[in-house]
Order: structure tokens, then C-alpha cells, then sequence
């Protein structure tokens, strides 16, 4: 018999296992780009669950990222002493994340331990990484007092609420882009910031006491459609506001003092807007009533 002809010269097999080579290659370099994608910080902020509890960065225009990610760990030990239970309470806020492994443990022993109370710390701080997993919900108290750098800040939609002192003594803070979704204002929020003009998204539900006191360039105020509470001293000694407009159809209600007023201490207050079928309410309801001469119909 004679012999059998070849399926497959050898040219074609050593043209086939390079285009195998290549193959492998390929999927190996594309599985180790993906193991390779870098994790973004997020630079200056620090958060405690669905908060941001500090920033320390220098940027004048911030971003308030929507969500955030963990990142890797690093670990702080030592040992410290505290005088007193207030002592304890600033370790904790500065040093431990909400939940984290020891947090409730070291807060329980704030309130059981005797003072002066001397104790040997070892704690993993997460880093904090661009991410979905948790979803920023609120900006706590103090979270950018005091800060001189910042002058404008954005809010992302995720945003419900701006706890005491948020902003206080932002001096050069002259503008926040909000987004729809903030329903509460804190106590003394942005107090003494630099605001000219303020237009609130329409999702704001409530203004805490003395959410804009001393906002002395503060010209104009837009309120929001959804706006049912007030506090005393709301806008409290903006030496600059001229006008005001109500957009809420709600009966909005007002606390005061016979110091602290929504509107007291305001000298340049021109025009206070409200819808036409309000205006009785708002002329005739303390402490309303003491801006009668004000009130100008918007329909």
C-alpha cells in the first residue's frame, strides 16, 4: 500500500500553534489588565457609614462624591490617657469607623471605665476609594468648619442631610450647587459663610435654628417648593438680604424668640414673596406677621 497523504503539512501546524501562542497571550494580558485596574482615593474626605464626617483637603471647588468604596487597611497602635469621658469621645470620632471591629466595644468602655483611664489601642483605619458599595447619605456636624479655602461645594443627589455646623465659618464660601434630594438643614449649618445668593432644591422639608445667621453678603433667598418648618433665626443678621420668595404652597411654620426671628436683624429686607392665597396667612400667623409690610403676591 502506499502511504497515506498528510491532513496537515508542517508549515500549517507550526502556523497553527503560533496563532495559539497569540491567543493565550492575549487572554493573559487582559486578565491581567483587570487585575491591574488602579483604586482612586478619595482624597480629603473621611466617612463613618453613609456619612462624611470630615474633610481636610484644600480644593476651593468640592464635590461631594455620591458613594465610596473601602479601601486597604492601615494599622495605628499605642497607648493613651484620657482625663475625662470628652477626651475618650474625640479618640473615637477620630480614630474608629462606625461599625468597624472595636468600635462598640471601646465606646461601651467610655461610660464603665474610671478616669484617668489609660488604654492600649491597636486599630485598622480603612483607606476610602472611589466605589458604589456605600451610598453617602448625610455630612455630619463639623464636618468643614472653618475650612478658608473652600469656595464653592456641590452636593451630590444622594445627600438627605446637613447636620449641625456642616459649614460653619466657611468665610469664603460663596455658592452651593444642590442637588434634589436634601430634605433637612441643619442648626447653624453655613453660619457666617459667604453666600450671596441661595436657591434650595425643592425636595427641602425643614430649616434648623439658625441654618444662615450672619451670612452677611447673602442677598437673595429662593425657598423650596416642599418647605413646611422653619426655626428661629433662620437668616438672622444677613445685614444684606433684600428678597425673599416663598415657592412652598404649605402654611410654613415658623418658631421664634422675641430676639430671634426667621428674618431679624435683616435692614435691607425689601420684598418677602408668597402665593396670593397665602398672603393672609402669613400676614395675620406670628411670627410671620412682624414682616407685613413685605409680602408681595407671586400669582
Amino acid at each position: 500500500m502506499g502511504k497515506t497523504k498528510s491532513i496537515m503539512s508542517w508549515g500549517q501546524l507550526i502556523l497553527l500553534f503560533g496563532v495559539f501562542c497569540l491567543f493565550i497571550y492575549a487572554f493573559t494580558q487582559r486578565v491581567t489588565f483587570e487585575k491591574l485596574e488602579p483604586t482612586i482615593a478619595v482624597e480629603g474626605f473621611e466617612f463613618s457609614g453613609n456619612t462624611i464626617t470630615k474633610y481636610s483637603g484644600s480644593d476651593e471647588v468640592v464635590e461631594i462624591p455620591f458613594s465610596y468604596s473601602y479601601g486597604e487597611t492601615t494599622n495605628f497602635s499605642g497607648s493613651i490617657t484620657f482625663n475625662n469621658r470628652s477626651e475618650a469621645f474625640d479618640f473615637l470620632q477620630e480614630h474608629y469607623t462606625t461599625g468597624a471591629d472595636g468600635y462598640y466595644d471601646f465606646y461601651n468602655q467610655i461610660y464603665s471605665q474610671q478616669y484617668p483611664w489609660k488604654y492600649d489601642y491597636s486599630i485598622d483605619k480603612p483607606s476610602f476609594v472611589e466605589g458604589r458599595d456605600i451610598q453617602i447619605t448625610s455630612i455630619s456636624r463639623e464636618a468643614f468648619e472653618g475650612n478658608k479655602q473652600i469656595k464653592k461645594i456641590i452636593l451630590p443627589s444622594s445627600i438627605e442631610r446637613i447636620e449641625l455646623f456642616a459649614f460653619r465659618d466657611c468665610l469664603n464660601l460663596e455658592e452651593i450647587e444642590f442637588s434634589e434630594g436634601l430634605k433637612v438643614i441643619g442648626d447653624s449649618s453655613f453660619w457666617g459663610t459667604n453666600l450671596k445668593k441661595l436657591v434650595l432644591p425643592s425636595t427641602v422639608e425643614q430649616i434648623d435654628p439658625y441654618a444662615f445667621f450672619n451670612c452677611k453678603n447673602l442677598e437673595t433667598v429662593v425657598l423650596s417648593t416642599s418647605l413646611t418648618k422653619m426655626t428661629l433665626g433662620t437668616f438672622n443678621g444677613c445685614d444684606n438680604l433684600k428678597t425673599v420668595t416663598f415657592l412652598s404652597k404649605n402654611q410654613v411654620y415658623a418658631s421664634s424668640t422675641t430676639a430671634y426671628q426667621p428674618f431679624s436683624r435683616c435692614p435691607n429686607l425689601e420684598s418677602i414673596y408668597v402665593y396670593s392665597d397665602l398672603l393672609n396667612y402669613y400676614q395675620t400667623t406670628e411670627p410671620w406677621n412682624l414682616y407685613q409690610d413685605k409680602y408681595k403676591s407671586l400669582i
